[in-house]
């Protein structure tokens, strides 16, 4: 039996990453489905990121949906859900499809129902967001992490979305392949915790100060 593929327009698409879409699933408003671009759309930076690629499609080791969805279940195993679902989008399931291997996972919304936006988005437009708020969320997210020695180093504006609560805001990953693929050569920063901790403060630090220059470049 062949397999289905998965079938969408450009209103159902939520993201673009550098290899993966992110669309709605046209059967359950509450789920996204990261589904890996054709080969020849994806970018490439360097020689070992252009190996990568290339074993994505033969390996599953490589591919970057079952990296995340095996990041996700080394930390249900490890912390449950109750402790993630606060902070981190959930991985439902992983699907075999005619595109590949796709995932599921929670589409994160704010309590009005609209699908939230990124840090990235209030980067660039500051007028929308108080920064100050945006700053305090950052640290309880931080403060998350630590809590739990999460190695989650990946903390990029665009993996991070701003979930609203009434007046209140909370940070959410939607990204979380770093748990569990390192960029370090010897990835002390996963063995140590005072190395990991401090890791996480630098890039927390690095956000703080990326939305500092977004308000000052967009100050009349």
């Amino acid at each position: 039996m062949a397999e289905q593929q998965v079938q969408w327009s450009a209103a159902d698409v939520i993201g673009k990453g550098a290899n993966r879409i992110c669309v709605r699933d046209v059967q359950d408003p509450a789920i996204c489905l990261k589904i890996d671009l054709p080969k020849h759309q994806r970018s490439v930076k360097n020689f070992r990121q252009r190996i990568r690629r290339e074993l994505s499609d033969r390996l599953s080791l490589f591919n970057e949906n079952y990296i995340e969805w095996q990041a996700y279940q080394s930390l249900v195993q490890r912390l449950g859900h109750d402790i993630l679902d606060p902070y981190m989008a959930r991985c439902i399931s992983l699907d075999a499809s005619a595109q590949g291997l796709i995932l599921r996972c929670e589409l994160v919304q704010s309590a009005d129902g609209q699908v939230a936006k990124s840090l990235f988005h209030y980067m660039q437009h500051p007028d929308e967001m108080n920064p100050d708020a945006l700053c305090a969320a950052l640290d309880q997210f931080q403060a998350w992490l630590i809590k739990y020695n999460i190695p989650l180093f990946d903390l990029n504006s665009g993996n991070l979305v701003v979930q609203r609560q009434g007046q209140q805001l909370q940070l959410k990953c939607i990204d979380v392949k770093s748990v569990l693929r390192s960029k370090e050569i010897i990835p002390v920063s996963y063995w140590f915790k005072k190395l990991m901790h401090n890791k996480i403060k630098r890039r927390i630090a690095r956000l703080k100060v990326l939305i500092q220059r977004h308000i000052q470049k967009k100050a009349p």
